[in-house]
């Protein structure tokens, strides 16, 4: 008997059922599975706090990155002023960048896209050309719309648009100094003549000749501020413009 239960006691161990592995290989896959849906949030999330600057067609496109690991979409908003200013870009002949930026968050943005129209604008300033001055001019409206521009580069916005108002205000001394020549000449041919306006004429030439006096003055302070015009011996001449008020 006792040896019958020895030779069953075998064969009951055949049949028992052994610890299955699946169960750890079902836990081990969940973990795995976990561990990559992590991952590919913290890409898509990244991503999506990137924006881009990306050279396209002879222009700048702002993007801004998609929750997803990669990719990028052109700039949208429902916002006018956002849309004024993440408008694409167009760099001066020779600026056109080759490389796309990439920036981990607005203000970064922000503060690349003035860098960028600041240069183009020092560059159209220092010409002291009309068609220069106005595309600087635009370039600063264009960096006044930004909103997470650094103090400093607010305090750089105020320099150079104190700049180009120097250079307007010539501008205008000049236009103003041409005016007041002219009108001189109008009045002088006037009050030489017989006609019935001579005497008037005399008397509003008098009021006008110390004007032009004055602007003439403004005009050539403004002119050596700005860029002094060396004689041979190296002192400052007047421009050709402008004249004496004596001269004609």
């Amino acid at each position: 008997m006792a040896e019958e239960q020895k030779a069953a006691a075998p064969a009951e161990k055949r049949w028992e059922k052994k610890p299955s592995s699946g169960g750890r290989l079902t836990l081990a896959g969940l973990v795995i599975v976990v561990l990559l849906g992590a991952v590919l949030w913290l890409a898509s999330e990244r991503n999506a706090r990137q924006w881009f600057l990306t050279p396209e067609d002879g222009q700048l496109v702002v993007k801004r990155g998609l929750f997803l690991p990669v990719g990028r979409q052109a700039f949208k908003s429902d916002d006018p002023a956002l849309v004024a200013a993440y408008a694409p870009l167009r760099p001066p002949a020779g600026e056109e960048p080759k490389e796309e930026q990439v920036f981990d968050d607005r203000s970064q943005l922000d503060e690349g896209i003035f860098a960028l129209l600041a240069k183009w604008a020092r560059a159209d300033i220092s010409t002291g050309r009309p068609e220069g001055l106005e595309r600087a001019a635009q370039a600063l409206s264009r960096a006044e719309k930004l909103p997470s521009m650094s103090s400093t580069q607010r305090d750089e916005l105020r320099a150079l648009k104190a700049e180009v108002g120097f250079f307007e205000a010539r501008q205008l001394l000049d236009k103003a100094g041409e005016a007041l020549r002219g009108a001189r000449a109008k009045l002088r041919a006037t009050a030489d003549s017989s006609s019935p306006r001579a005497g008037d004429a005399l008397l509003l030439l008098r009021q006008v000749e110390p004007m032009v006096e004055e602007v003439y003055r403004a005009e050539r302070a403004a002119g050596i501020a700005a860029a002094p015009a060396k004689g041979p011996e190296g002192s400052p001449q007047p421009s050709p413009a402008a004249a004496p008020a004596g001269s004609q």
